[in-house]
């Protein structure tokens, strides 16, 4: 049994520590260049983008810094730096990164391995009788970086056809030296077509004097250009800043200077060389027994600068290929992605909102359509009042009409002139009539919008269709404007009548009720009409002895009422037509023998109005 614990327990520690019992790989990176030269630095990021997924590899970097110093004393006291630093260390791969130090690690094999195999990436040319005297041979692998030389060409061939001088530009480097082979090739298969101007030994300022000027039948194929005339180190930004400075169209074959001064071509993809010579790295450890590997990467991509080619007039498309742009016009997602992050962020909590809103505007419309609902059954309340006082105001013509025809048929003898007079009158009285249910028919239609209109002209039109049941009722109604000049308002012409009528009718109940405790008593509703430099105030006040105090604070409620017959309606849609619907406000107090109502509404500024 105890034996079984103790079997078991091992299991679970293997399991839980595999990664630390495992004995890890151990890869060194020798780079020719320091840190910080992005050629590089992006290689080697891409192959520890592969490696890093393994927690099994170690990785050690050392930097020869072979771009600002490159000499053969500097090379040995280099191999006896590296020599202490290697001594008892063992590698199960050794990385080169491009040529200086692939062939710094030929030179001093024996002195600083020993049976560690070496793999190469970034060099352009692979000489197999050199590996054959150093008798390495089974132990060099490696991916030779092809730079798209050829197909530049071609390119530059294409988009400018009617090209008649092209500049190169390669330094004098063992780099510069390497593409120099592949460009004497195309220089001689080119040269019949346009002029060759091959530069390997200038330097900067010279440069970008030379290509100022811009000339429309030449362009420039940047290669590289790392040391100039004065054997003096050149830093990426100088030379970016130089490309940039030159006022013909620049191609190049890397992504070091694509969008800082390069107009573009088919470039070599570095990070990604770096991730091929990641998998290539583990292919080899996890077979120590494979044999020697040499590739050739071909991580390409047709790359342009949008401005460079807008500036130029240039059109990649004619390449018929697929084609990516840097510095191109930024899509509405790019140029607003913090925002539209932001937005990502929050889109729980704006669905939320959203889900809220279209509730509330569900219970608008519906409180809307309720208001309108009312609205309509408060003016067919009032609709007895109106009937009223057509049937009084009617009362007078047909009067007058039957006198008139009892009097024309009595007379025998009539003149034409006492035909035309006669026919005139009766139409007056008919044509007054008319008018009324005009009146009636108007304020029965709601408003469909807002509008413009002079506030007396409302209030008039509202008098006339209780003016008759008023006198009935011996009930003298008084406007006085103080300034005719500022009454047009912005809102709804017909509903603010109702609101005004409702007002009007429930100071006329107010005053019958006292007339009958006196007969004599004269009723008298006043409205006043004053405007100041913002806003329109009615008031309208009775003599009809006020509102009891338990009910002033409840007379605009909906369905509250003080009449035995009232329906509650007609005070509170007034209050909803003058503050909801036309930002107005309504107020009300008792003053002297009566009520008194306060409505403030918005003047139209002149300007508009008119």
């Amino acid at each position: 049994m105890f034996m079984k614990i103790v079997l078991l327990l091992v299991l679970i520690f293997h399991d839980l520590f595999a990664d630390t019992l495992k004995q890890k790989s151990q890869v060194l990176i020798i780079n020719s260049f320091h840190k910080g030269f992005q050629w590089s630095d992006e290689l080697i990021n891409g192959v520890e983008k592969v490696l890093s997924k393994n927690r099994s590899i170690d990785t050690t970097i050392l930097y020869m810094d072979s771009k600002r110093v490159n000499s053969l004393e500097y090379y040995d006291k280099l191999k006896d730096l590296y020599k202490l630093q290697l001594k008892n260390r063992k590698y199960d791969l050794v990385l080169l990164v491009d040529k200086f130090a692939y062939e710094f690690a030929l030179n001093n094999y024996d002195d600083l391995f020993t049976t560690e195999r070496l793999v190469f990436s970034g060099i352009e040319r692979f000489d197999s009788l050199l590996v054959q005297r150093f008798g390495l041979e089974e132990k060099i692998s490696g991916i030779l970086e092809r730079r798209a030389i050829r197909e530049i060409f071609l390119t530059i061939d294409k988009m400018m056809p009617n090209l008649k001088k092209l500049h190169i530009i390669n330094d004098f480097t063992v780099n510069g030296n390497d593409t120099d082979v592949i460009l004497q090739k195309l220089i001689s298969k080119y040269k019949n077509k346009y002029k060759i101007n091959y530069i390997r030994y200038s330097n900067i300022d010279t440069l970008k004097k030379k290509f100022s000027v811009y000339r429309e039948d030449e362009a420039v194929f940047f290669i590289r250009f790392y040391i100039d005339l004065d054997n003096k180190f050149r830093k990426n930004y100088e030379i970016a800043s130089m490309i940039d400075s030159f006022n013909l169209p620049t191609f190049s074959t890397d992504s070091l200077f694509v969008g800082k001064g390069s107009l573009g071509g088919k470039i070599v993809l570095i990070e990604k060389l770096g991730e091929n010579t990641g998998k290539l790295l583990l292919r080899l450890l996890r077979n120590k027994k494979e044999s020697p590997i040499i590739m050739i990467d071909d991580s390409h991509a047709y790359i342009f600068d949008y401005e460079k080619i807008k500036k130029f007039g240039l059109d990649p498309t004619v390449l018929k290929e697929e084609i990516s742009y840097i510095n191109g016009p930024l899509s509405f997602l790019d140029e607003n992605r913090d925002l539209v992050n932001t937005v990502f962020i929050i889109s729980p909590f704006l669905l939320l909102l959203i889900i809220v809103l279209i509730f509330n505007l569900q219970l608008k419309i519906k409180n809307t359509k309720n208001q309108e609902f009312i609205i309509q059954q408060s003016k067919l309340a009032e609709i007895g009042e109106i009937i009223s006082s057509i049937a009084h105001q009617w009362k007078e013509p047909l009067i007058e009409i039957s006198t008139l025809v009892q009097s024309y048929i009595g007379t025998s003898k009539k003149t034409k002139e006492e035909d035309e007079k006669y026919i005139d009158e009766v139409m007056f009285q008919i044509y007054y009539m008319t008018e009324t249910i005009n009146n009636f028919q108007d304020f029965i239609k709601p408003s469909s919008k807002k509008t413009n209109f002079n506030i007396k002209i409302a209030i008039v039109k509202m008098i006339n269709i209780v003016e008759h049941n008023m006198k009935y009722n011996y009930i003298d109604i008084n406007i006085n404007i103080k300034d005719e000049k500022k009454l047009i308002i912005l809102g709804y012409h017909n509903e603010l009548m109702q609101s005004l009528l409702n007002i009007v009718n429930n100071a006329k109940d107010s005053i019958l009720k006292k007339k009958m405790l006196s007969e004599k008593f004269k009723g008298e509703i006043n409205i006043d009409i004053f405007s100041t430099q913002y806003y329109v105030q009615i008031e309208i006040n009775d003599n009809g002895g006020g509102i009891e105090k338990k009910d002033i604070k409840r007379i605009f409620d909906p369905y509250y009422t003080t009449k035995r017959k009232g329906h509650g309606i007609g005070l509170y849609m007034t209050k909803v037509i003058i503050e909801d619907k036309m930002q107005g406000q309504i107020t009300v107090s008792n003053k002297e023998n009566g009520a008194n109502f306060i409505i403030r509404l918005e003047l139209v500024n002149e300007n508009s109005a008119s």
